[in-house]
């Protein structure tokens, strides 16, 4: 069989005739050419670090952040696509925020994983 979507690639329920779900396989070449981002808890803080590829000799300096600030006492650093980590970066400010509203006080560092796995994981098993 042929090893381009044509048709195949819209959706992740999809299969093609040979038994292939090609958004899978497009997820998995994307995790594979994306960079490592790590973080190590220390006893008075964390240290994280990222991997930044360099995509094109056009990119400005700077521009292609992956350590981001969530809140006064989060932060969060991606690797994959970064369009895709932004939007999760957007929400766990968002839930950040209406955390402290809510409650008259930032959330735990350790709690924000937990608020944002529901929403993360909804669409990812079928």
């Amino acid at each position: 069989m042929s090893s381009i979507g044509t048709g195949y690639d819209q959706s992740t329920t999809t299969y093609s005739p040979d038994g292939r779900v090609f958004q899978i396989e497009y997820a998995a070449k994307a995790v594979d050419n994306s960079g490592t981002a790590v973080g190590i808890r220390c006893k008075d803080g964390v240290v994280m670090g990222v991997e930044k590829p360099k995509l094109s000799k056009m990119l400005v300096e700077g521009s292609n952040r992956r350590i981001f600030t969530v809140d006064k006492h989060s932060g969060m650093c991606v690797s994959g696509l970064m369009a895709d980590a932004r939007q999760v970066v957007t929400y766990a400010r968002e839930e950040a925020a209406a955390y402290l509203v809510r409650a008259s006080r930032p959330r735990y560092p350790e709690s924000l994983p937990l608020a944002l796995t529901p929403t993360l994981t909804a669409n990812s098993h079928p």
